[in-house]
């Protein structure tokens, strides 16, 4: 197997040609494979290429947490090249967001112009958005994203080719208004959240369910730019709202500004979400973090160690969520293309299903080359993955997931503690 197989990063601005002129056509999409689709029956030649898009920021505001994720999307790649005893060849490219909605739809145009019948991405929810309704959905291009949580992925029509291994924010809303209102006993609460469609669902959805279900009452929702070096007005806001808790939709780049800005002196109640569970935020911020309590889905899928050492050993750092998602949402997508025999978007997408669901020969982060080869070969296969058991419903999103409910704690391994575990299913 070739190691070289070609890899290069998609600038944004170099689209050429454009597709998007033709948008909602239905015909062949230049460079794929041709014909009918196929079944998924995995009848397909071990002798073949897969060809694997990837979408993240990897320049722009959110290019080092694009660059940390691009790591763990490329690792089943690297998995699958280095064993002598897979014949199939896999082919990526990196195709760069930039951070931005309209680049997006440009980068997945330059995806589709080169036969590329599947992505690993978008990162952002306004990004997945952006590029899937307006791109890959009507090309028939699969995508999986592994961090865009928006509960709108949930009823978009996709026509089933958009999938997520990131849990929506649907769920984890739920989860919040539980432990704010049952645990905490607070009666209001309000949001401070990153300008965007990932922010403001996310604060929808925990009004939904914190005035609906526990009877509740949200005092504001301030917005906050991602690029703002200073959330000194919108905390000032936030004080005259006067909440019981506050609820931080924004991303991880975004903590330490904000958490310094929090000094003791503005004593709000804080309930994080999983993009705040930050063990290194301990050592970012001048003050004690221990005690400030937040959510997150649990990692604990059968190759979570696997992957964690893998990521370890080839990146600086630990691997925080949605690395796992993103390891997850690669290895999807190569044994589906294995099983579907064709970088068809329709035979993948039917493929993924079959892929993840019980039954077929287990193939764990520890496997991922023997599992390619067997799905090539017609195996049905089962993937266990690194985040967790990896299974997606009619909407394409991930299922059986337990939250955690966790404290910072500066004298715990990682600077989290564990306090408990529910299951929102």
């Amino acid at each position: 197997m070739d190691s070289d197989t070609n890899r290069r990063r998609l600038l944004a601005g170099m689209a050429g040609t454009s597709l998007a002129g033709l948008a909602g056509c239905t015909g062949v999409i230049p460079g794929t494979e041709s014909g009918t689709a196929a079944s998924g029956s995995g009848t397909a030649s071990t002798d073949r290429t897969i060809k694997l898009g990837i979408m993240l920021p990897l320049s722009g505001p959110r290019s080092a947490v694009g660059e940390d994720i691009l790591a763990a999307a490329t690792l089943p790649v690297k998995q699958a090249r280095d064993d002598p005893d897979l014949d199939i060849e896999i082919e990526y490219t990196e195709a760069d967001t930039e951070s931005d909605p309209a680049t997006a739809a440009q980068a997945a145009t330059s995806l589709v112009d080169d036969g590329y019948a599947m992505v690993t991405g978008p990162l952002d929810s306004d990004i997945t958005l952006q590029a899937t309704q307006q791109v890959l959905v009507p090309y028939q291009i699969v995508s999986c994203s592994p961090a865009s949580t928006t509960p709108t992925l949930t009823t978009l029509n996709d026509g089933g080719f958009v999938f997520r291994t990131a849990i929506s924010d649907a769920v984890q809303s739920a989860v919040m208004a539980e432990i704010a209102a049952t645990e905490r006993g607070v009666d209001t609460a309000a949001t401070l959240y990153v300008n965007n469609d990932y922010g403001w669902q996310l604060s929808q959805s925990f009004e939904r369910a914190f005035e609906t279900i526990h009877g509740g009452t949200i005092t504001d929702h301030v917005p906050v730019e991602v690029t703002a070096d200073s959330h000194d007005s919108e905390i000032e806001r936030l004080a005259e709202a006067d909440p019981d808790l506050v609820i931080p939709a924004i991303y991880p780049e975004m903590a330490q500004t904000l958490f310094t800005d929090l000094e003791p002196g503005n004593s709000f109640d804080l309930l994080c979400t999983d993009a705040l569970r930050l063990g290194d935020l301990h050592e970012q911020v001048d003050y004690p973090l221990d005690g400030i309590r937040g959510t997150a889905p649990l990692i604990d899928g059968p190759g979570v160690g696997t992957f964690t050492e893998m990521y370890t050993g080839e990146h600086d750092g630990e691997p925080d969520l949605f690395e796992y998602y993103a390891y997850d949402a690669t290895a999807v997508l190569l044994l589906a293309n294995a099983y579907a025999g064709q970088n068809d978007g329709q035979a993948i997408q039917n493929a993924i299903h079959t892929v993840t669901s019980q039954g077929g020969e287990e193939v764990t982060p520890d496997t991922i080359a023997d599992g390619i080869r067997l799905a090539a070969e017609g195996t049905t296969v089962e993937y266990r993955g690194a985040a967790n058991e990896t299974g997606f419903d009619e909407n394409g999103d991930p299922t059986d997931t337990v939250f955690e409910h966790w404290e910072f704690d500066s004298t715990a391994d990682g600077g989290i503690t564990e306090i408990d575990r529910l299951d929102p299913y």
